[in-house]
């Protein structure tokens, strides 16, 4: 992280908590449309808690998720794919998330500006039962009193719904190339979605997302795993925030 992005999640933190920012390493890109350019900043939990009570939650497009799970060249449809992508490009995994509907949250601060203003959204890539969402909210400072905190909002004049339709679109394609072109050895892993009965991860060379149709299925696949591989990581949170 650069002392740019630093020095810009103190301003932000301090500006809607006014509370100080922690040192921590936050991993960032920049997302360019042709209407504005985008930094994405990666946030701790800490930092994504500070915030997320100065927020108001914007609706999601299911009709966009949708689209982006039957293209099959892109990486959306696959937990395992997308997590790893993820991970390599944001740090490790973050905890906000319910456990028994997820596996993986990646709290994101997306800072740009529209119309000589500056302005600041939050978004979390998670996977929920058998989708991923990106949970976007808008922040709004403290004396903001025309916005009802608890009501989903529509998309707002500078982060308008074709805005965050080609955001979304364009980040997806993103990590999608970042995942074909890396050559990084992996590390082997599973992880779960209760709920679904969902078992994925990357094992002998191999990313595999599999769900089970009885509960039992998935429990024998499970202890399969654990007992055939030692070695095999299970990325699970101790602690879940929600």
């Amino acid at each position: 992280m650069s002392n740019d992005n630093n020095e810009l999640l103190d301003r932000i933190i301090e500006k809607y908590s006014n509370k100080k920012n922690l040192p921590v390493k936050n991993h960032s890109i920049c997302v360019k449309t042709n209407n504005c350019a985008y930094d994405i900043i990666r946030l701790d939990d800490n930092q994504y808690h500070i915030l997320i009570n100065y927020s108001i939650p914007i609706s999601e497009d299911y009709s966009q998720l949708m689209s982006l799970y039957k293209n099959d060249k892109l990486i959306y449809s696959s937990f395992s794919k997308m997590y790893t992508a993820l991970s390599m490009l944001f740090g490790e995994n973050g905890k906000y998330f319910d456990g028994w509907k997820g596996s993986f949250s990646f709290p994101l601060l997306i800072h740009f500006h529209h119309n000589g203003q500056e302005f600041e959204y939050l978004m979390n890539i998670h996977n929920i039962r058998s989708s991923i969402e990106f949970g976007l909210r808008k922040l709004v400072t403290p004396n903001d009193n025309i916005y009802e905190k608890n009501a989903i909002h529509e998309p707002f004049e500078e982060f308008p719904r074709e805005e965050i339709f080609y955001f979304i679109n364009y980040l997806v394609g993103f990590l999608t190339g970042f995942f074909q072109n890396n050559n990084t050895k992996y590390n082997e892993f599973y992880m779960t979605v209760e709920s679904n009965l969902i078992l994925f991860g990357y094992k002998k060379g191999l990313f595999f997302d599999d769900q089970y149709e009885s509960e039992d299925e998935f429990n024998e696949a499970l202890e399969e795993l654990k007992k055939t591989d030692s070695q095999l990581h299970f990325i699970i949170s101790k602690k879940t925030i929600y």
